[in-house]
């Protein structure tokens, strides 16, 4: 990975962050306010630690995250010169994060008020378990917020279960994970451009146990600009590979 310069966020010692939220930023701008203040208005409040990685890109995205640190003491921030994979640019975040429990937060999609304050008590309350993932509403038009959105469909994934993980990946896009995960498991697989999740889910699924909570707690964009929705063929080839790296015995 190439030299990054990092502008950590700063809690008292008796306030560290319960989550940390991993924000990958390229060419994101017209959706980063939005996305900042979706966070923000969690109701674990500055609990919750907001770990954004600028990766290369060629829009403001830094002057609005120096606005943001200038009012918020709460936001770590990542720079890199380069443009990096996004599991790069989370394996960057994860690495720094302060909070006991993770997850990443897309910049274009948006929260419940009480999603984090939900997954982080359901990870406290279930030891045995060592990620979290819930239901999205689901959006075609950009920049709402969760509640106001118009909205195209939900996700209904089914109970975790590790056999039909190697069918579809059903964990969504906003899971959260304990943070430990990456003492025994290892990284992000910086080498993926678009299903690195999905190999990382399949990697830690082979002997830990994740959780669905039936309810919905994101709101996702079907933007037409997702790297798999733009480059198929990659998709499903990453898709196999990962399946055949963890393929488990029938």
């Amino acid at each position: 990975m190439t030299d990054a310069l990092i502008t950590a966020a700063q809690f008292a010692p008796d306030a560290q962050p319960v989550v940390s939220a991993i924000v990958s930023i390229y060419n994101c701008e017209r959706f980063l306010r939005g996305c900042l203040d979706d966070l923000l208005a969690q109701t674990l409040g500055e609990r919750v630690e907001i770990v954004a990685v600028v990766s290369g890109t060629e829009q403001g995205e830094r002057a609005i995250l120096d606005e943001y640190r200038a009012r918020h003491g709460n936001i770590t921030v990542i720079d890199t010169p380069q443009r990096e994979t996004i599991y790069a640019a989370w394996t960057r975040g994860c690495k720094v994060a302060q909070g006991r429990y993770l997850t990443n937060a897309n910049a274009d999609d948006r929260h419940r008020v009480d999603a984090y304050e939900i997954m982080a008590r359901t990870l406290d309350e279930t030891p045995e378990v060592v990620l979290v993932y819930a239901n999205s509403l689901i959006t075609a038009t950009p920049a709402q917020p969760f509640g106001q959105a118009a909205l195209i469909g939900r996700t209904d994934w089914p109970a975790f279960d590790r056999q039909a993980l190697f069918i579809y990946n059903y964990i969504g896009p906003q899971p959260m994970w304990r943070a430990s995960l990456h003492q025994r498991h290892g990284w992000f697989d910086r080498d993926f451009h678009v299903c690195g999740d999905y190999e990382f889910w399949l990697r830690i699924g082979r002997t830990d146990d994740f959780s669905l909570i039936p309810e919905a707690l994101g709101l996702y964009y079907l933007s037409p600009e997702t790297a798999e929705r733009r480059d198929k063929k990659l998709s499903h080839n990453e898709m196999l590979l990962a399946r055949k790296r963890y393929r488990i015995a029938e």
